[in-house]
């Protein structure tokens, strides 16, 4: 009786080894799985994305008034142009502007005068 007591003994010890290695091997799997796993989404087909318009197609730029119709004061600087529109947007004028007039010259629409500015040709 003795003998079979301890051999239970050693059988419940091996078991729980064995599952010890078990767990051993198992758990750095686990953890490697749940980081690289792509998060699982909580949405449902309730919450799709509606039919409608395209989201690649771009909204019309808002109308203002004529660049003609516009008029800085005289003693408006630089720096006011740029506290008021921003650095970013008035390079970005000064983009479209210089693509349109070299696009005027290549068409030789422009052509320089005396003083050095691009006007129409006559």
């Amino acid at each position: 009786s003795t003998s079979t007591s301890t051999s239970n003994q050693t059988i419940v010890i091996m078991k729980q080894f064995a599952a010890f290695v078990g767990l051993l091997l198992i758990a750095p799997t686990f953890a490697f799985i749940t980081l690289t796993a792509p998060p699982r989404s909580r949405h449902s087909a309730c919450f799709a994305k509606k039919k409608g318009r395209q989201t690649n197609v771009p909204k019309p730029l808002p109308t203002g008034p004529p660049a003609q119709d516009i008029s800085l004061p005289d003693d408006c600087s630089m720096d006011d142009l740029i506290s008021v529109m921003g650095e970013t947007r008035l390079k970005k004028v000064a983009r479209k502007n210089r693509r349109a007039r070299n696009q005027q010259i290549r068409e030789g629409k422009v052509v320089l005068n005396e003083k050095g500015e691009w006007v129409p040709r006559e």
